[in-house]
């Protein structure tokens, strides 16, 4: 198809065009500029096109209802120079000359429309006839209820029709009636749950007014073409102004030009990151409501903002926590010191005992200012923290009330009092000659400690040697964030970093090296802490004393580490204003004239470096490791391997941020359980939001870690446009996982169609690997492969696991386990299990009769049901489970009968370092490079009575089984170790300590 042409060799009349913009509608053009008809020799269509192109185009008349000529150049002010130029005769004609990534009309996005549908490829587009993918749309994407904006939905729109205009819109398609029905005088109907036009006019009377004059076509084009688009809300349910106002990047991006107003964004990312659309609506609260999430998990609605709109509000449901479950600051504040108060009585008749009889695990320092319920409750929060030996010291400064008697409540503790007020800094600092222990905790008396939390600062502390001080999530009594870690900027003002946020947020939920943390719960090593001399009280009182003995702590060559785990919350006064500027003024001039080197090294204060300057200390090397969801090892399916590749990494050094395809849906319980903790998950995000995601982190990663192929088709796009400057873009790892075109050519000679065209289908999948620096292959076959397809830099990375034999010997074990993770019907492993069951578990039957005994284990989505096996008596289903060890100890052997798959099995890799004994396909066998009759027992795919005896035989020989096991564990000691591994990863990636070009 002959494209990139000008106007007069493109259009053309219905029938001499297969592309569906390009069609000029004679009918329509008379009826939209009547004015013409004198200047018309004669009304035959090939006449009035004639006089388009020769006339009509330089007077800005647009060639049909599908192309809008005004609209398009006002939106792209660059064809004005064309036009001025002489370049090109109309925006028409700019867009049929090579224009096609623009968008022709202000109802249809293209590069929107691109990303939804990823299988609208160029080549996919190109073999079918299409142009682009407006093409598309017109001729088949409307029609299948595709969506080509994010404001007008075919299908909705249908049903919002009257039934003769739905009946209508379906002969003549959705998008090519409401286009025509706009023309003429008749009420507006809606076109997507997103926009409400009768509420827009009643609420902005002005644009009725010019919709009557005839300005406007439509409530829903003004909204999308008006020169103010940041003055209008949509509907009632988002508010442009709040919305820019609680989200000061977005309005940010919208003042670049970046975004056209709040909603565009709203729409794109905010919506699927929970991000409130108005002051009525807390999004992030309604979204975890049981029914809202049951509904979003059945498919119901997009995200939480779509099933409000169409579900929630029409039964009822809300939309905000009850009025009685919110509360301010100081609401909160004064729970905090009525609860405090309630439990004094209680622990009046109990004294708390911190009587330490061995050596201390830790040290506390307390300074005491009156308020004794406050220090009682913290006190109680600490000992339930951690039962071992607390070595407590509590420094009592000019106390006036009971505080003076705390021996009376408190046992164990040794007490220091002072006749006058000598301030917190004074006070810790009187208190450090008495410290025993080897790690000393700084804590304020108005706390709560979140449960484990003094453990993890231990934890902490002990996992590096390195590590000078442990600082932790400081939340506020109403459940926002405090502090996440804090920023000193190279001025020297400081920055709470994430202040506000919700304790959920991802960027606040991993560990990391920070500038300083508060010290109302501060961990600190004790000779450390007394080498510098505790605080320096010249900065009292005020927060910069934290940072200045933070910055003294990296200075003497240690590290100051914010860690999540370590939860406190903190009872604040929210009636109380922060300190002004002119009080902390002052002590950020000391600060920069005690610390002027180190200051130099921070960067200068920018809400664009937040991302990077959020990390203090040296920087490690920083990856993005993008995968289909989160991970997670109980997902199967490649999952593990990437779990595992992600573990590798931060054991390594590397900072490294996981980044789903797809929204994650999984509690966040068991995300966390599943993640290293100091990796970054965004859990809330996907792949709508990973453009914006990239921009507001540039020159952040060194690497992206892609793993899986398909997801490289979707993500080029997206990574070319986030990083346009070839020499400044961070290396991109392609992860093949495995090659998909084996498994569909093994799948067509199983359903007997014809054969694969291997060549073509590798090629095929790997048509976007060029984009990549290294590749990664899962075995050495398929990096083979690789290789000869011409990709360079192939490295092989499989599987690592570890042996971890389990006990119990042959004689005590019985029954066969299967273990593979079901995500679609036509999965691999389903089709595994149903051969396996239909084809051989009745001959394995015959000859161990009552023995015979299958359980199968594994995640399975949804749509895949497993009802077909449930009435068999030899078959027990047991699901995805969190820990199979037992499983594995007691069954005597484990069955592979994987008729497709690509890659290596990591399911065989785990039951042998379990010691179980494996029967596989001569498929996977070769995949894994073990030796039939040694490490595994081996039969055809297609010889099911052959693999019925290798599973008897060895279901009965104890000498085979325990050669098989033994050669099995031998293969993972040699091929699979943790230190290999780690190797193939910075072969691929560098050394983690190595400069940062980001840094």
């Amino acid at each position: 198809m002959a494209l990139d042409l000008p106007a007069r060799d493109m259009l053309q009349l219905e029938g001499q065009t297969a592309i569906a913009w390009a069609v000029f509608d004679p009918v329509w053009y008379l009826q939209s500029y009547p004015e013409i008809s004198e200047a018309l020799p004669d009304r035959q269509p090939a006449t009035i096109l004639a006089w388009h192109l020769e006339h009509g185009q330089t007077l800005g008349h647009a060639p049909g209802i599908f192309f809008d000529e005004a609209w398009h150049r006002h939106a792209y002010p660059a064809i004005g120079a064309m036009l001025r130029d002489g370049r090109v005769a109309s925006a028409f004609d700019a867009y049929c000359r090579g224009g096609h990534a623009r968008s022709p009309h202000w109802l249809f996005d293209e590069s929107y429309y691109r990303r939804r549908y990823p299988d609208l490829t160029d080549d996919a587009l190109q073999a079918n006839g299409l142009a682009n993918g407006y093409d598309h749309y017109l001729r088949h994407g409307a029609a299948e209820a595709r969506v080509g904006h994010p404001l007008f939905d075919p299908r909705f729109y249908r049903g919002a029709l009257e039934p003769e205009g739905a009946a209508l819109a379906e002969q003549w398609g959705p998008f090519r009636h409401y286009l025509r029905r706009i023309a003429a005088p008749v009420p507006e109907p809606r076109t997507s749950p997103y926009f409400d036009p009768a509420w827009y006019l009643r609420r902005y009377p002005h644009v009725a007014e010019e919709l009557a004059a005839g300005k406007w076509r439509c409530a829903l084009q003004h909204y999308l073409c008006n020169d103010t688009p940041t003055g209008f809300d949509p509907l009632p349910q988002f508010s442009e102004a709040f919305y820019l106002a609680r989200n000061a990047g977005v309005a940010e991006a919208v003042q670049r030009g970046e975004r056209r107003n709040g909603y565009a964004h709203y729409l794109a990312h905010g919506a699927f990151e929970q991000r409130a659309p108005c002051e009525a609506i807390d999004l992030r609260w309604y979204a975890s409501q049981p029914q809202v999430l049951d509904d979003l998990e059945r498919g119901r609605a997009a995200h939480g903002f779509e099933h409000w709109l169409l579900i929630g509000r029409h039964q009822g449901l809300l939309a905000a926590p009850p009025p009685e479950e919110r509360l301010t600051e100081g609401q909160a504040s004064t729970v905090f010191r009525r609860k405090a108060q309630f439990l004094a009585p209680l622990l009046a008749r109990a004294p708390l005992d911190f009587t330490c009889a061995g050596k201390p695990v830790v040290s506390v320092v307390m300074v005491l200012h009156d308020q004794l319920s406050l220090t009682l409750a913290t006190l109680a929060s600490l000992r339930a923290n951690l039962p071992g030996d607390v070595e407590l010291i509590l420094v009592d400064s000019g106390s006036a009330d009971e505080t003076r008697h705390i021996a009376r409540y408190v046992l164990g503790a040794q007490v220091m009092r002072f006749d006058t007020d000598i301030g917190p800094l004074r006070g810790s600092n009187a208190g450090l000659p008495c410290i025993r222990a080897g790690a000393a905790l700084l804590l304020h008396n108005d706390v709560e400690l979140a449960p484990g939390a003094v453990a993890a600062a231990l934890r902490c502390l002990d996992s590096d040697p390195r590590i000078g001080a442990v600082g932790g999530k400081m939340i506020s009594a109403h459940g926002l964030l405090h502090e996440a870690g804090g920023i000193v900027w190279r001025d020297g003002t400081i920055q709470a970093y994430q202040r506000d946020a919700s304790p959920l947020l991802p960027e606040a939920n991993f560990r990391r090296d920070a500038d300083f943390c508060s010290g109302v719960c501060l961990m600190v090593r004790t000779a450390l802490l007394q080498q510098l001399d505790g605080f320096d009280d010249a900065y009292a009182p005020g927060s910069y004393a934290d940072v200045d003995l933070c910055a003294r702590i990296q200075q003497s060559g240690f590290r100051v580490v914010y860690d999540p785990a370590v939860s406190v919350y903190h009872m604040a006064d929210g009636s109380t204003p922060p300190p002004g500027e002119a009080d902390i003024a002052p002590q950020r001039l000391m600060l920069c004239r005690k610390h002027e080197a180190w200051l130099r090294q921070r960067p200068v204060a920018d809400p664009a470096a937040l991302v990077v300057a959020r990390h203090g200390g040296a920087h490690a090397r920083r990856a993005l490791f993008i995968e289909d969801m989160l991970p997670l090892r109980w997902l199967g399916s490649g999952f593990v391997r990437s779990n595992d590749l992600i573990r590798t990494m931060a054991a390594m050094g590397y900072d490294v941020t996981v980044y789903p395809v797809a929204p994650s849906r999984f509690d966040l319980a068991a995300v966390y359980a599943d993640m290293p903790d100091t990796a970054e998950v965004m859990h809330d995000r996907g792949i709508d939001g990973l453009r914006d995601f990239l921009q507001h982190r540039q020159g952040y990663y060194d690497a992206v870690w892609i793993a899986r192929t398909h997801n490289l088709d979707r993500l080029r796009p997206i990574l070319e446009r986030a990083f346009p400057d070839h020499d400044r873009r961070p290396r991109i790892v392609l992860d093949s996982e495995a090659i998909a075109a084996l498994r569909q050519a093994q799948k067509a000679v199983l359903a007997g169609e014809a054969a694969v065209d291997l060549d073509a289908a590798i090629r095929h999948e790997f048509a976007n690997a060029d984009f990549c620096q290294n590749v990664v292959a899962v075995n050495a076959t398929e990096a083979r492969m690789l290789r000869d397809l011409g990709c360079q830099d192939v490295t092989v990375i499989g599987h690592m696991r570890a042996p971890r034999p389990t006990p119990r010997s042959f004689d005590k074990r019985a029954g066969m386990l299967f273990v593979g993770a079901m995500h679609q019907p036509d999965s691999p492993n389903y089709d595994s299990l149903c051969w396996f069951v239909d084809a051989v578990l009745p001959l394995i039957e015959r000859e161990l009769r009552w023995e015979t005994r299958l359980t199968v284990v594994g995640y399975t989505t949804p749509d895949v049901v497993l009802d077909r096996f449930r009435q068999n008596p030899r078959i027990t289903l047991r699901g995805a489970l969190g820990e199979t060890e037992q499983l594995y100890d007691s069954h005597r052997l484990f069955v592979a009968p994987t008729r497709i798959a690509a890659g290596t099995p990591y399911k065989v890799h785990e039951a042998a370092s379990f010691g179980l004994p494996v029967v596989a396909t001569e498929l996977l066998r070769r995949q894994l490079g073990w030796e039939d009759g040694r490490d595994l027992l081996v039969a055809p795919a297609a010889d099911p009575a052959l693999f019925a005896r290798q599973v008897v035989r060895l279901y009965r020989d104890p000498a085979l089984w325990q050669s098989l096991r033994d050669a099995a564990l031998e293969r993972l000691r040699q091929d699979n170790s943790a230190a290999d591994y780690a190797a193939a990863v910075e072969s691929v990636l560098g050394p983690a300590d190595a400069p940062s070009p980001a840094a």
